[in-house]
């Protein structure tokens, strides 16, 4: 049977990332994220390492470049290399996709679910805490600058805007169920769409 992908686009402090490393976990299926598909376009392409270095500042600082920071030829060369990348995973095993414009790398593919994550202002506010900031109001201009940087870097790569429907199958405010109520939600919709039994993925 052919391999399925979800993919997974979502604001900052949506819960995006963990939602998605909990559903590959409840359906026993492969994980990507930004770090994990990085590094594998690097090791496909050596002069790709400055840009995967990014990795090691700390904070929201990494997630204000979605390409790393460098000339805007290699990041166009990194989009490539990630995009390859993507596209030999979701042929060859079922997998979750966080990020790097996935649902619109994968438009062509026969078995995708495209999600978009959102979710109030003060929730996701109350997500990012791990800054360590005084008042939740603090948050604000971050989480405004990593979408900022999000939207643009999706709109140069595919041509949409990052809240589009064209490319979505699913919008969802994970702050309706939480973080396990989402998982649980996505892993339903993703069993009636691919014919998967969760009894079996339990």
């Amino acid at each position: 049977m052919t391999p399925y992908a979800i993919t997974i686009t979502r604001q900052f402090g949506s819960k995006g990332r963990e939602i998605g490393k909990q559903l590959a976990e409840r359906l026993h299926c492969h994980y990507y994220d930004r770090s994990i598909i990085e590094q594998e376009a690097a090791q496909k392409d050596e002069s790709l390492a400055a840009l995967v270095a990014l990795k090691q500042v700390e904070g929201y600082y990494k997630m204000a470049y979605p390409l790393g920071i460098g000339s805007s030829l290699k990041q166009e060369k990194m989009f490539q290399a990630q995009s390859a990348v993507l596209l030999e995973h979701a042929a060859k095993e079922n997998c979750v996709i966080v990020g790097r414009c996935a649902d619109y790398v994968l438009r062509n593919q026969e078995r995708v679910l495209r999600c978009y994550l959102y979710a109030p202002d003060a929730y996701r506010a109350s997500s990012v805490a791990s800054l360590n900031l005084s008042t939740a109001s603090e948050y604000q201009p971050l989480i405004d600058e990593v979408d900022k940087a999000r939207a643009s870097y999706y709109l140069k790569y595919t041509g949409y805007p990052v809240d589009n429907l064209e490319l979505r199958d699913l919008v969802v405010n994970t702050a309706c169920l939480g973080l396990e109520g989402t998982v649980e939600m996505l892993a339903a919709f993703a069993a009636k769409k691919f014919g998967l039994n969760l009894e079996e993925q339990a």
